[in-house]
């Protein structure tokens, strides 16, 4: 009976010695500005398929603009050197990608937006109220 036990055990010893195996390959824990590049990137994705839908439907707003239109077009400029995402949060959200030096548009309900965006190492926070179509200009501070 003992010979039939000792190489049990002895399997067993030398298989719970063994260590847990390094899992490599796996990416360490992105940082904040790697996953807003991520998402970045996802966006202008989106917002390149639809593109012809937003011009369309900006222009419509834009000469036809009416009291009773409940909604308005915006143009951000960004002055930058950095790619931004332009957030607007009220009764409605909205994520607008704009490439550094370059300049978007979007359509959004009429209303009052927290706005906020990573400016480079700069942070914008703001809150707006959107009656009309309007204009905007971001940039660094020199």
């Amino acid at each position: 009976m003992m010979k039939k036990i000792l190489p049990f055990l002895s399997l067993v010893l030398i298989f719970s010695c063994q260590t847990n195996p390094v899992i490599s390959g796996v990416p360490a824990k992105q940082t904040a500005e790697q996953m807003e590049k991520q998402e970045f990137e996802m966006l202008m994705k989106q917002d390149s398929i639809h593109k012809h839908q937003t011009a369309a439907e900006s222009l419509d707003v834009l000469l036809n603009e009416n009291p009773g239109e409940k909604r308005v077009s915006l143009i951000i400029n960004n002055n930058s050197n950095c790619n931004i995402i332009v957030r607007f949060a009220g009764e409605k959200f909205y994520n607008l990608p704009i490439y550094r030096h370059s300049k978007n548009f979007i359509v959004v309900e009429k209303g009052t937006y927290s706005l906020g965006a990573n400016l480079c190492n700069a942070r914008y926070s703001a809150t707006k109220t959107f009656d009309d179509s309007a204009t905007m200009t971001l940039a660094e501070n020199q």
